[in-house]
């Protein structure tokens, strides 16, 4: 797969509206003569707008990836089909659906909410060793 672009981008602005949806403004270097997205169809009307896959990796100041919070880590998990066949099998619990992973992870860290996972030093600690081991019985099998 090669891309249409990649680099650097600054945030500039997100937004949320009952109209536009969820949005996010980015500044993109200036290094290319051409905008790099200038060949590329944008919404207008009932046209739609080139669709593009994106990864964003926050950098900190030494040009290094940020690490997510673990929360956002255990929300991107729980929408995983892999975690959830694997808690099946480990929980003999049907999980089915990112709602059943999310009260199969609570359950088992004995949290309310993932967001606990950024202050409970000790959900905190029990998820990385749950996540260390779907990782290691991913790669096992």
């Amino acid at each position: 797969m090669n891309p249409a672009w990649q680099g650097e981008v600054m945030l500039l602005q997100w937004a949320e509206s009952s109209t536009r949806g969820r949005t996010i403004t980015l500044l993109l270097p200036e290094d290319d003569e051409t905008h790099p997205f200038r060949d590329y169809g944008i919404k207008s009307g009932k046209r739609s707008g080139q669709r593009f896959m994106a990864v964003f990796v926050g950098l900190n100041d030494d040009e290094t990836p940020q690490e997510p919070p673990l929360s956002t880590t255990a929300v991107v998990l729980c929408k995983n089909k892999e975690f959830w066949d694997w808690a099946t099998n480990l929980s003999w619990q049907e999980i089915e659906s990112e709602e059943a992973a999310k009260k199969y992870l609570c359950e088992q860290l004995s949290i309310a909410s993932r967001a606990e996972l950024n202050t409970d030093e000790r959900a905190a600690s029990a998820f990385r060793v749950l996540l260390a081991r779907f990782k290691a019985d991913r790669e096992f099998f």
